[in-house]
């Protein structure tokens, strides 16, 4: 499970009981893209829950997150 949990970049989605990550993954330097959470699953089935970064439910993801944090910095959104 990807620890969510308590990290200032994990945002709730209306209506829906996963999440998205807000944090700036575009802009990160090229060592923490190398271990970002990808869609890149072993299963069509795990796919469609594990939509990372707009719509993921956390219990499909890697155990890791390079970008966990509890206090965000404004250039990473």
């Amino acid at each position: 499970m990807i620890p969510c949990q308590g990290c200032a970049y994990q945002r709730s989605i209306p209506g829906d009981c996963h999440f998205r990550c807000v944090f700036a993954w575009q802009d990160a330097d090229d060592e923490t893209k190398a271990v970002m959470p990808t869609n890149q699953r072993e299963s069509s089935h795990t796919m469609q829950w594990f939509n990372f970064p707009f719509n993921y439910d956390p219990v499909w993801g890697p155990d890791e997150c390079p970008a966990k944090t509890e206090t965000a910095d404004p250039a990473n959104y």
